[in-house]
């Protein structure tokens, strides 16, 4: 067989190289997508923690929309121990100040219906 400048066998030294890359390419392209999903729950984690007090309801919804997304994202990927303690944390962080948000909004309605009861008792009188 013919050999090439560098000694490599022209027509199988080829195929082997453009495997290689090949497989170079998708263990990369493995590792990036699933590093997105991580980097999106960091991203989210950071702006309700920075931003939670002036959340609206609408905010809180579009938030838990987001964090689904994610959720739904991360299904496609095997993450390793450390990788799952990382999510694990930003999740646990995100889902505190979701239970959080809907304690403060049900102490919002509980006092809206304790006050429009009492206004209905006095009224009734």
């Amino acid at each position: 067989m013919e050999k090439a400048k560098f000694g490599f066998e022209t027509g199988l030294s080829k195929v082997r190289l453009v495997a290689m890359l090949l497989l170079v390419l998708f263990l990369f392209s493995c590792s990036v997508g699933k590093q997105n999903p991580i980097d999106q729950l960091e991203k989210l984690t950071e702006d309700i923690r920075l931003h939670h007090q002036e959340y609206s309801t609408a905010d809180w919804k579009e938030a838990y929309a987001r964090y689904e997304q994610i959720a739904a994202d991360m299904e496609n990927y095997q993450y390793t121990n450390e990788e799952a303690e990382k999510i694990g944390q930003l999740e646990g962080e995100c889902v505190g100040y979701f239970i959080k948000s809907a304690v403060n909004s049900f102490d919002g309605i509980k006092s809206e219906i304790k006050g429009f009861v009492e206004s209905l008792d006095k009224s009734m009188k």
